[in-house]
């Protein structure tokens, strides 16, 4: 007599529900542990930007410019190559004069960029930290003249001599890309190279810190990855208003959408921030999401 016993539907339907329920939460947990990888990563790459930020400093007096203000932008550059020459009176600003010899710098070092145009301040972090690239795409500082930054100068081999005061660890195709015509520090994120962005204030702080020399409120319009603009502290007082803002998207991407964004509004007042700063990782949030200092 045949004593062995089948499974009945209901016991198999049981285990089915069971591993199920395992899959999806070891599902979960993977997630979350990706999540929480990729989060330390640009934590990681921030807290090293901002160290090249202080070693800056360190180096040349004040933190870089973000190039947001052509006055600031030419008092920092003489002030860092005090026997700096620049072009005659046909230009038509010392601020110009600047950003064209930059141009220029870039392009006979092989790579076609344009810090004229209107978005070009994005470009001020791998400019001042990494300088500019080699042959190699290795940013190595500027041309190895304290006259001319910014015009080539070559050794008795044809090879070009930097000053080797690059401040960060900066790579073409690694860490940097060209984007719109300007260098820019970012990441990958969901097949989308996302940017580290700095904001610089002013040293004497105060309610224009992060204001341009126009009076406007400084900002970035990324077609992916919305408006990134300074965050205020409160209603009337900048988040490191003498100091500077680094501000990454976040996993999602996105930067958020309004051109004010509040962290402590008054009473019943509008912060502007959405579901998308809520993620966003920044310097002042010490390297974590922005909600974790959120009311």
């Amino acid at each position: 007599m045949n004593t062995k016993r089948a499974f009945t539907l209901i016991e198999v339907l049981t285990v089915v529900v069971i591993i199920s329920i395992l899959a999806t939460l070891v599902t979960l947990a993977v997630s979350a542990a990706f999540q929480a990888a990729k989060r330390g990563r640009i934590s990681m790459e921030m807290n090293q930007i901002a160290f090249a930020l202080d070693s800056y400093k360190a180096e040349f007096g004040e933190y870089p410019p973000d190039m947001f203000d052509d006055e600031a932008l030419v008092r920092h550059v003489k002030k860092r190559w005090p026997r700096l020459v620049l072009p005659g009176p046909d230009v038509t600003s010392d601020a110009l004069a600047i950003r064209i010899a930059i141009n220029a710098a870039y392009d006979a070092c092989g790579y076609a960029v344009d810090f004229t145009q209107a978005n070009s301040q994005v470009g001020s972090l791998a400019l001042w930290l990494g300088g500019l690239p080699n042959d190699d795409g290795k940013f190595s500082g500027f041309f190895a003249d304290p006259e001319n930054p910014f015009a080539v100068l070559l050794d008795e081999n044809n090879k070009k001599v930097f000053d080797k005061k690059s401040v960060a660890d900066l790579e073409l195709d690694k860490n940097v890309r060209i984007v719109n015509n300007v260098p820019v520090i970012g990441n990958e994120n969901r097949d989308v190279f996302v940017p580290f962005v700095y904001f610089r204030g002013k040293s004497s702080g105060g309610e224009d810190a992060y204001l341009d020399e126009n009076g406007v409120v400084k900002q970035f319009d990324f077609t992916n990855s919305g408006l990134c603009v300074p965050y205020w502290d409160t209603e009337t007082k900048w988040q490191n208003p003498t100091t500077y803002q680094l501000i990454h998207p976040g996993l999602d991407g996105k930067f958020g959408e309004t051109n004010v964004r509040i962290i402590k509004p008054g009473v019943g007042g509008d912060s502007g921030i959405g579901a998308e700063d809520l993620d966003n990782i920044t310097n002042f949030s010490d390297y974590k999401e922005l909600k974790s200092i959120l009311p």
